[in-house]
């Protein structure tokens, strides 16, 4: 059975941010708690959104008034899965329990 590395986004908000930096990372400590011990190996980051005009990368923070919406990257190495989509269901599954109420979309599915 192959192994495969499932990437997840995830949409967070952070209340009471004094910058994107802040906002940042305070939305991936929050995240890691929440992932902790269980799940440590998970790597977090921000992710990156394209400009619709230079279509050069922005970081996938929102800010207004002090209010965050930050969009983080979930890698997760899943091992002997049946199937690409098996290794989604099994990463969206353990990592959607940990962090409820937090939107989850497949970005990517790789064969390792």
């Amino acid at each position: 059975m192959p192994d495969y590395l499932v990437v997840l986004q995830g949409a967070w908000v952070v209340r009471k941010a004094k910058s994107t930096s802040d906002a940042m990372n305070i939305a991936v400590a929050e995240a890691g708690k929440k992932l902790s011990p269980d799940l440590d190996f998970v790597e977090i980051d921000v992710g990156d959104t394209e400009c619709p005009q230079c279509h050069s990368p922005l970081k996938s923070i929102f800010m207004v008034a002090g209010m965050a919406l930050v969009g983080l990257i979930f890698e997760m190495k899943v091992f002997n899965a049946q199937s690409e989509e098996h290794a989604a269901k099994i990463a969206k599954y353990e990592i959607g329990k940990r962090l409820q109420r937090i939107p989850l979309e497949i970005i990517e599915i790789k064969k390792i």
